[in-house]
Order: structure tokens, then C-alpha cells, then sequence
């Protein structure tokens, strides 16, 4: 549970158990036992809430990190696989490996003729 959420959900059940215990001296202050029985459940969903959201960011904190790992896993795969092409093609370039007036990296795609230009 966050700090925020913690501390007055923490405040809330300290007041809610002084409103108890003086809970006729309140009646005509408009403070009642349905008043407090309202802040209690709505004090407890708060806290069911918090619980329920530090779960959720835990689970994007490990979304994220799988999707890092992966994005690199790709951008190794596409930096090898420019390798190649500029290594295997880089006196006549092929056209195909990009759509045209894209550039990637090593290449620049001409648009006229459709054929990557090594740079």
C-alpha cells in the first residue's frame, strides 16, 4: 500500500474508533451510526482498492520488463540481419527488403526506382 493511502487509511480507522466510542454526543452534530458504518466500508474499499492497484503496477512493472527484454531480442535480430544485407549486397543493393521511402539504419530507400541506397 502506498504512503498516501496507507497513512489515512490508517487516520480514518483511528477517527472511526473515537466516533464509536462517542457516538452520542455526535447524534446531533449529524454523525451517526449509519454515518460511520458508510466511512468504515467506504475506509475498507479504499484500502481493497489500493491493494488491488499496487497488484496491477507490480504486474506492469513485469509487463514492462518482459517487453524490454523483447524489444531488444528484436533490435539484435535487426541489427544482425542489416549486417548481412550490407555485407552480402552492398555493391547492388536488392530491392524488397524495405517498403519504399522508408529508411532504415543503413539504408535509404530511393523512391523513384524503389531500390535501397547504401549510405
Amino acid at each position: 500500500m502506498s504512503k498516501v493511502y496507507s497513512d489515512q487509511v490508517a487516520k480514518t480507522q483511528l477517527l472511526l474508533t473515537g466516533l464509536k466510542k462517542n457516538v452520542e454526543l455526535l447524534k446531533n452534530k449529524g454523525i451517526n451510526n449509519e454515518f460511520i458504518s458508510r466511512l468504515e466500508a467506504d475506509n475498507r474499499l479504499a484500502a481493497t482498492y489500493n491493494d488491488e492497484n499496487d497488484k496491477l503496477k507490480a504486474d506492469v512493472r513485469t509487463k514492462t520488463r518482459q517487453a524490454n527484454a523483447k524489444l531488444n531480442e528484436v533490435k539484435r535480430q535487426v541489427q544482425e540481419a542489416k549486417k548481412v544485407i550490407k555485407r552480402d549486397f552492398e555493391e547492388n543493393p536488392v530491392a524488397g527488403f524495405w517498403p519504399s521511402g522508408q529508411k532504415i539504419g543503413l539504408f535509404s530507400i530511393r523512391q523513384k526506382t524503389g531500390f535501397p541506397i547504401l549510405r
